[in-house]
Parts: C-alpha cells; sequence; structure tokens
C-alpha cells in the first residue's frame, strides 16, 4: 500500500479538483492510503508520501502554483515521485519546469487516460472514473458550486477559437462514459445530489443528441425532474452498511442527530431518540453501535425529516455554442430540467445568430438564459455595450430574463491578467471591473437596473469608462454629495483630443499618476482621481486644491 498525497493549491476556485478527485478513486482502487490538502499545509511535511499530485487551474495563478509544487517536491524522497497536472501544466509545461526543476516528463498534460504515464502497471483510464466526493471533507474550503453531481458527457470541441485552451486540453472530440452510469455508481457510494452540472465545451456536437438527452432524463434529469433528498441520516447508514467506516461519517452523522432533536414533537419519541444518543456516547465503535440501534432510529427519523420535493436542474455550465441551435436540437435540450441555458455572444457580429438562439430557446419553453460574453479581445468597448443592450432589448421582448456575464480575455500563455486588447485601455477595463464589482459580476436582466450601471446611450457609457474608479464603486454616495457632478462639469467640457488623453493619463495607477506631469488643461479633472472613500468621516488631504463639502467621507490620496 503507498500513501498518496494531492494537493491543491490555495487559489480561489468554484469548482472542486475534479482531476484529484478521479486519481483518488483510482488509488483507492489499488488500496493505497489517500489524503487531500489546498495550499501549503505544514502537517504534510510530517508524513513521508510515495507519490504527490499537485493540480493547477488558471495561467495567472502561475506564482502561486509554483510556489506549491516547489513546496511540496521537498516531501518525497525523490523528486520523481511529484506529478504536476491540470490546465495550468497543459498550457505552459516548458514554464513550470523552468520554474520548479521537475522533469518534463512529470507534467501531466491533456486528459489522464492512462495511469501507465505514472509508472503504475496498469493503463486504467483515469480520466473516466467517477468522483471521490470524500476527499473534500479533508479541507475546510467550500466551493461555490456546492455539493452537485460533476460530469462530462463529451470532451473537446471542433471549433478551435483562437481565445480558447480547450483544443490544447482536449484536442479530439469525443462521447464520455455512459452518464447514466456515472450517476448510479454516485448514488451507491456517496447518495443521490440535487443538481447536475455538466462541463462538457459543446454539447451540440454530440453525433446522436437525441440519445444522450435520453439518457439523461433515464438519470435523473428530465423537465420538471424533482429531488427528494433522502437526508444525511439515511445516506450516511447506507454508507455504514456498505462497510465504510470514517471518522467524517461519523462526525456528520453525530452533527445531523444533535440538530434533528428539535424537530422531534412526540415526548415518547424524543425520550426513545435521546437515549439512543445519550449511548452512543460511550460506545467503542460509533458507526456498529447506531447500525445496532438503527430499528429505533430510523421510524423517527422518517416521521419527522423533510421529504418535501425540490426542483432539479441540469447547467451545461460551459455553454452551448449558439450558432448551432436550431428547432432540432433545442427540441432535444428543451426535454431537459435546464436552467440556466447558457449561450455565447462573444462578437458583436453573430448578432443575428446569436438573437435567433434566443428566439429558437424561447419558443422551445426557455425562460431563464446565462449569456457569455467576452470582452477585451478583437472587440471594441462599444461592443461590449451593444452586446449588453441586446440583451436587455430581448429581455423585455420576449418576457425572459437573461442574465449577462462578462468575461475578460487573457491570452492563455500569459501568467498575469494584465493584458489589454488592441483597442482598449488600462482605464476602461478597470471601469468595466468596478462595474461588475459592484453587481458580483452580473448584468442582471432589469432595464433600469442596466442603464443606471452602463449608462443610457454610448455617449454616458463612455463616461463611465472615464469616471474615477472610487465615483463608479460607490455611485450612490458621490451623487448624493454632488461630487459626480463636479466631475462631470469638467469632463463635459473637454473636446475629443482631450478625453482620449485623459484616458491615456488615468491608465496610470494612482501612484504612477501622481509621478506623471499633468497637463495644464487637465490637472483640475485629475484631481478627482486621486479621491479614496474611506466609508468614515475624514477630512480632505492638506494639499487638496479640490473644492468638496467639509462634511465628507473622502480624502484626496496623496504619498
Amino acid at each position: 500500500m503507498s500513501r498518496i498525497l494531492l494537493v491543491e493549491p490555495k487559489y480561489k476556485n468554484k469548482y472542486p479538483p475534479m482531476g484529484l478527485m478521479k486519481i483518488s478513486t483510482y488509488h483507492k482502487m489499488l488500496q493505497d492510503e489517500v489524503h487531500f490538502v489546498k495550499g501549503i499545509n505544514h502537517d504534510a511535511a510530517l508524513m513521508v508520501w510515495d507519490r504527490i499530485y499537485v493540480t493547477t487551474l488558471f495561467t495567472f495563478d502561475f506564482a502561486i502554483s509554483v510556489k506549491t509544487i516547489n513546496y511540496y517536491k521537498q516531501l518525497v524522497d525523490d523528486v520523481d515521485n511529484l506529478y504536476v497536472g491540470g490546465i495550468m501544466a497543459s498550457l505552459m509545461p516548458d514554464k513550470i519546469v523552468e520554474a520548479t526543476g521537475i522533469d518534463r516528463s512529470h507534467i501531466l498534460t491533456g486528459l489522464f487516460t492512462d495511469a501507465s504515464v505514472v509508472g503504475d502497471h496498469d493503463r486504467v483510464n483515469i480520466d473516466q472514473l467517477h468522483l471521490d466526493y470524500d476527499i473534500l471533507e479533508e479541507i475546510d474550503y467550500k466551493y461555490p458550486a456546492g455539493d452537485n453531481y460533476f460530469a462530462y458527457t463529451t470532451r473537446g470541441c471542433p471549433n478551435h477559437c483562437s481565445f480558447c485552451a480547450v483544443p490544447i486540453l482536449e484536442p479530439n472530440f469525443n462521447v464520455t462514459n455512459n452518464i447514466i452510469q456515472q450517476i448510479e455508481t454516485i448514488n451507491r457510494k456517496y447518495g443521490p445530489k440535487q443538481h447536475l452540472l455538466l462541463l462538457d465545451n459543446n454539447v451540440l456536437n454530440a453525433p446522436d443528441l437525441e440519445a444522450l438527452v435520453n439518457d439523461l432524463c433515464t438519470a435523473g434529469f428530465g423537465r420538471g425532474a424533482k429531488y427528494l433528498d433522502p437526508g444525511e441520516y439515511n445516506i450516511v447508514m447506507m454508507r455504514y452498511h456498505n462497510g465504510e467506516r470514517a471518522t467524517f461519517l461519523d462526525k456528520k452523522l453525530q452533527a445531523y442527530l444533535e440538530s434533528f432533536k428539535n424537530r422531534i414533537k412526540s415526548k415518547e419519541m424524543l425520550e426513545t431518540f435521546l437515549q439512543v444518543i445519550i449511548g452512543a456516547e460511550d460506545a467503542e465503535d460509533f458507526a456498529e453501535y447506531m447500525l445496532e440501534h438503527e430499528t429505533k432510529l430510523s421510524p423517527i427519523i422518517e416521521k419527522y425529516r423533510s421529504k418535501a420535493a425540490k426542483a432539479r436542474y441540469l447547467d451545461f455550465n460551459q455553454g452551448v455554442d449558439g450558432r448551432k441551435i436550431n428547432d432540432k436540437n433545442m427540441a432535444q435540450l428543451a426535454r431537459l430540467a435546464i436552467r440556466p441555458l447558457r449561450i455565447a455572444f462573444d462578437d458583436i457580429k453573430l448578432k443575428d445568430k446569436y438573437c435567433d438562439a434566443v428566439h429558437t430557446a424561447k419558443r422551445h419553453g426557455i425562460k431563464e438564459i446565462s449569456n457569455y460574453i467576452l470582452f477585451n479581445y478583437k472587440d471594441r468597448p462599444e461592443d461590449l455595450y451593444e452586446r449588453l443592450r441586446i440583451n436587455i432589448d430581448l429581455n423585455r421582448e420576449l418576457g425572459i430574463q437573461i442574465f449577462s456575464f462578462p468575461m475578460k480575455y487573457s491570452p492563455i500563455d500569459r501568467t498575469d491578467r494584465d493584458y489589454v486588447g488592441v483597442y482598449w485601455c488600462k482605464k476602461s477595463l478597470r471601469a468595466i471591473s468596478a462595474i461588475l464589482q459592484v453587481t458580483n459580476g452580473v448584468v442582471a436582466a432589469g432595464s433600469s437596473f442596466f442603464y443606471k450601471a452602463f449608462g443610457n446611450t454610448l455617449e454616458e457609457y463612455f463616461e463611465l469608462l472615464a469616471m474615477p474608479r472610487e465615483l463608479i464603486m460607490f455611485r450612490s454616495y458621490f451623487e448624493e454629495n454632488g461630487t459626480t457632478q463636479k466631475w462631470q462639469q469638467f469632463y463635459r467640457k473637454l473636446d475629443d483630443e482631450q478625453k482620449e488623453r485623459l484616458m491615456q493619463i488615468i491608465s496610470n495607477t494612482v501612484t504612477e499618476l501622481r509621478k506623471v506631469e499633468w497637463p495644464d488643461d487637465l490637472k483640475e479633472i485629475l484631481q478627482f482621481y486621486l479621491i479614496k472613500y474611506n466609508g468614515r468621516k475624514e477630512i480632505l488631504g492638506e494639499h487638496a486644491q479640490l473644492s468638496l463639502m467639509d462634511d465628507s467621507d473622502i480624502v484626496i490620496e496623496k504619498e
């Protein structure tokens, strides 16, 4: 038996590390001892590891990923027992070699389809194994995507878009292993889950979409699907019956029972329940004790646990290709409990195809759409505004909800997020970031919300892009105290040439802005870009020349 350590760097991420979860399943099949950590875990240094796997995610997390790799490579007797995989590893393996010194052959690129690449004597396709959800119990980090099914029904994408990493990560399009089997395996092992998140990159390219939809319906995700939560007690007891014993299972059941007692209304049942729970405190083997007392507890749990049916949803989280949507394939997708339907709108030139796709979805009963909008690529700032506005118009016209998610483009070969598109500037990107920070990254369906956030016209939109960040972030406050209106007075006196120079100057950071020479004709307006909102009563910096209200929560930033 080998001792295996699985490592995820301490970056923020929405989804659990599916690759590591599959690797865990593989090594547990081999009867290995498997542990999972997130970030630098000094307790891991107290043990000797036979093999360590480190996953990676986005290229802009390069620094934290390299730091993590360099830490854990010290915890194996031989650096050849450390492997690095994941998205970043596939996109820039040579940079990882340069930064960590590990052998190129120990960077696992693409899909992990053959265990022999790590020196094992089998040919197991690890990518097609089910996920081991248990390893997530070993860390405190909670993934925002929640406790759902995570799966693929297809891999790859035939489009090969120049901005996308999929052609490198999954170069060949193919249908993966049976989704029914995947879900049934998880149900038997971990109990059922409410929602299904599918990470297919282009499901509409499936050679037999109808068969795939049939399988998803059979798996419990047809339109109108409901979920009956079996409850923590029944899931843990199922696992005890399967012969599983784990401390985290005992703790989950203990916590569940402790909170459950408040639901019991019958004094007689409550007395029986408490007798069993109190007796468990002295049990040498908690799991065996609970199995022995199942006939007493189970009827009480069944009487008082929630049996309300909940809506169940399926989410093609990477989106479907709007260019391929038609009545035939949308009729198939509409058979599913999709919420929301995600469609990308990456180029204003695709306006007609995108609008046709939305209309088609509406005809087939889809009422909630999530829209990915790429910007800072080959688009212009006005293209972003126009695509967002189109969604507002579609909402009003069709009576549906389209939630837009603007996504800033970063080249897949860079290790930072500093890229500026050819038609963009740093200040415009910062302004979009500020607006989205206020809205949590979402542009909601309501027209009043959109026009307030992005402007009623293109002229107002470009004015917002030029506005100081603090005035965007704390819009209501600065509008109420008159600061925004004063800035607008200065800005609206500028001609186009002055506005262009202003955008170039304020693309500097605040520190840089203090150091550059201010043109005489822009000195008055540039003072506004040093304003800092403190959220408490402060006075202006002693060298401030800007005349503002005496009763103010703002200061002028100074060195």
